[in-house]
């Protein structure tokens, strides 16, 4: 019996074809959940990531379009646990990150899916594939700044993977610890009916 697919690989023609690029305007602001002993806008290279870079040769940088996107994505990985523990929220903390120049973003979600040859087992399934997704979007001529995708664990939720070479585009306004605000968390943790363990 053959092995399962795990999922479209970019096809070799990706090159050749015209990205569906979505602008995300100067002033807005994005949302990121860092540890707060950290820059909040980081480029990581481990390649542990679903976008990061399968050779570590660019940084990729995680963001989402709302602070309950950034909340799924980095506060409920562990998939089906009822809790979030406390000392995982302890050590991290939100950031707005303003763009400050306009970014060009691949999207691979709604119809960008089916425009590239994708599915949307890009952002749910192997990072393996998901990896090789963001390298051939980076080299592509078009130069896209990052990828913008649904959270894997909020599908009503945007992403985005944004490249290292849109660094200066980004500005950190303030990074406030998690715990510093009981009522937002407290909102999030009621959204996802998630507790504190």
């Amino acid at each position: 019996m053959a092995p399962p697919d795990p999922g479209p690989l970019p096809p070799a023609d990706l090159v050749s074809r015209e990205l569906p690029i979505e602008i995300i305007d100067k002033g807005t602001r994005l949302v990121r959940i860092h540890r707060s002993e950290l820059d909040p806008i980081f480029f990581g290279s481990s390649g542990g990531n679903r976008f990061d870079d399968p050779t570590r040769q660019y940084g990729v940088c995680y963001l989402a379009r709302t602070i309950e996107g950034a909340f799924a994505e980095t506060c409920l990985r562990s998939v089906g646990a009822r809790f979030v523990a406390l000392t995982f929220l302890e050590a991290r903390s939100f950031c707005e990150i303003e763009v400050t120049a306009p970014l060009r973003l691949v999207s691979v979600h709604g119809p960008g899916l089916a425009q590239i040859g994708a599915t949307g087992i890009v952002t749910s399934g192997p990072h393996s594939v998901a990896q090789q997704w963001s390298s051939a979007i980076h080299d592509h001529p078009a130069g896209a700044d990052g990828i913008t995708y649904r959270s894997n664990h909020d599908n009503g939720e945007l992403c985005v993977a944004m490249f290292e070479r849109a660094r200066d585009r980004l500005a950190a306004i303030g990074s406030t610890p998690m715990l510093s605000n009981r009522a937002r968390l407290g909102e999030l943790l009621a959204r996802y009916k998630v507790g504190l363990g």
